[in-house]
């Protein structure tokens, strides 16, 4: 039987917030682990800490106690920046609130994390197929405007 070194591997996560005087257990002690080519599908109610989870997981934000690897590296150790950068290469994001920048068109917001990271337009930029089909797509939208 042949068995594979899970992507991501989440241990013993703790995370509490404060409301006034109260402390919010969120996270109780987490652990899960991730294969490269699994789909996880996570529900809960309103407040159960299903944000602070994917953020835990994702190292955007550090866990009270536990550790988080994705790929056999500690997402929390080194410096921002290279935390930063390993995020850029290495993941990607949707968030809750979308974060799109305003001035820029649904396209140019999609690529931006390729150039940040150091591609040139025409690299960062989705491939021309599926280019194509959201610029017909933002045409009959009003999204490319």
């Amino acid at each position: 039987m042949e068995t594979t070194t899970p992507q991501l591997v989440a241990r013993d996560l703790f995370q509490s917030f404060r409301m006034g005087p109260r402390r919010i257990e969120v996270l109780r002690g987490i652990s899960m682990e991730v294969a490269g080519n699994e789909a996880v599908f996570l529900s809960g109610a309103s407040g159960a800490g299903k944000t602070t989870l994917l953020y835990t997981l994702a190292g955007l934000e550090r866990p009270e106690s536990g550790t988080v690897e994705f790929e056999g590296r500690n997402l929390y150790n080194g410096t921002s920046a290279s935390q930063a950068r390993f995020r850029n290469q290495k993941m990607g994001f949707i968030f809750q609130g979308y974060f799109l920048l305003p001035e820029l068109t649904a396209l140019e917001n999609v690529s931006l994390p390729g150039m940040i990271g150091g591609k040139s337009t025409r690299e960062a930029s989705p491939s021309r197929t599926f280019r194509g089909r959201t610029t017909a797509r933002g045409d009959r939208t009003g999204v490319n405007e």
